[in-house]
């Protein structure tokens, strides 16, 4: 049997997040500091519960002017200061079954560095101490610092694709700033939903995309068809 998990990232206040809920099997829920609040998180966690969603946590740099895409480098707090708000982040979701980072912390944490004074560092041994305390999975970006720092804690790696987002030839993340790194076409989107299926374990759509319902709707239809048993793995 081919199983595929797909998640979107909820509770940030975003008006379609009701539609996207009964297309997903993985729920990455905002903690509160880089976008929604302790309410919206709640209630996100209680409408996961009622429909059997696997919840994840999802810790930003508290950054809500930004909405956590902030360098670490460039906000107004220590390394211990931004620690203390991720684990006070997690903690607020006791029902997560695994961690996904949210926003710059994401890409932070998933970028090799050459030195060990750049921000990319400090974010991963932030990461780091969050997987070491909690035990829980990581979701992250595969064959990247995600999947060492998942080795080096002993915890699960769940291997992560982005349906709604393109990729350069070294298969990292294009940055929000280029205008090509957002997949708005459906096909497009099925297109390489079905070619990450292959080696990923879930894939992903943001909740902040307006066009998340539609995508997630076409590519649950097309994953289906082609086989796959939608199921967190």
């Amino acid at each position: 049997m081919k199983i595929i998990d797909l998640n979107a990232d909820l509770g940030e206040g975003m008006p379609h997040e009701q539609e996207i809920l009964p297309l997903i099997s993985s729920a990455n829920i905002c903690c509160g500091a880089h976008a929604g609040s302790p309410e919206i998180t709640r209630a996100t966690v209680i409408s996961c519960l009622r429909l059997g969603i696997r919840i994840g946590a999802h810790p930003g740099y508290p950054d809500p002017e930004h909405f956590g895409r902030r360098s670490i480098s460039e906000l107004d707090l220590t390394p211990l200061e931004i620690l203390s708000s991720l684990e006070t982040q997690i903690l607020s979701v006791p029902q997560a079954r695994y961690i996904k980072p949210h926003g710059a912390f994401y890409t932070e944490s998933s970028t090799m560095w050459q030195t060990d004074e750049e921000p990319c560092y400090t974010s991963w041994l932030l990461l780091q101490d969050i997987l070491f305390s909690t035990q829980l999975p990581l979701l992250g970006l595969a064959d990247t610092p995600h999947e060492i720092n998942s080795k080096a804690t002993s915890v699960k790696f769940i291997r992560e694709g982005f349906i709604d987002r393109r990729y350069d030839n070294n298969h990292r993340l294009l940055p929000r700033s280029n205008p090509e790194a957002i997949i708005h076409d459906p096909q497009e989107a099925i297109d390489q939903a079905l070619r990450l299926a292959e080696t990923c374990d879930s894939l992903c759509v943001h909740g902040d995309n307006p066009n998340a319902p539609e995508l997630l709707t076409k590519v649950r239809s097309a994953l289906e068809s082609g086989g796959y048993t939608i199921a967190p793995k």
